[in-house]
């Protein structure tokens, strides 16, 4: 995954790859203007960028993606939706400096973003790693959430 986002990186082109249906991945791209930006910094913005598409958009409270969603024009939510699809659970990100941008490449597999399909599941918050119906995963008390390892 890693090695895929990387290639398109390396392009250094503001647009999606050409092949991710083929590989069934979803991908999310973020962009600096800043050159030579800390890729640690950078690697903290991209997903703060997406989930903001979430905190200025919104989504409803069906949690489905719909294409009455998807469609609103100059409101995203795609990038936000990709990066918590439930069933999306192979990551690969790289962050690379183009003579004109720091660009973050993310891809996700399987790709999400599926119309009338829940985005995740919504469940009770953890407050105990008994909570976690997972394998090798505990609870972040602070997120309430269960975090695999």
């Amino acid at each position: 995954m890693e090695e895929s986002a990387r290639q398109h990186a390396l392009k250094c082109q503001r647009r999606h790859s050409n092949n991710l249906l083929q590989k069934d991945l979803g991908e999310n791209l973020f962009y600096s203007s800043l050159l030579q930006k800390n890729k640690v910094e950078t690697a903290i913005d991209a997903p703060r960028s997406w989930f903001w598409e979430l905190i200025e958009n919104g989504l409803g409270q069906e949690n489905v993606l719909r294409r009455k969603i998807w469609d609103r024009p100059g409101k995203p939510i795609g990038h936000y939706t990709q990066m918590v699809w439930q069933d999306s659970y192979k990551l690969g990100c790289y962050v690379h400096w183009c003579d004109y941008m720091t660009i973050a490449t993310c891809h996700y597999g399987p790709q999400g973003n599926l119309f009338g399909v829940p985005i995740y599941e919504v469940g009770d918050p953890c407050t105990t790693d008994d909570d976690c119906d997972c394998d090798d995963c505990t609870c972040s008390r602070e997120e309430a959430l269960c975090i695999v390892h």
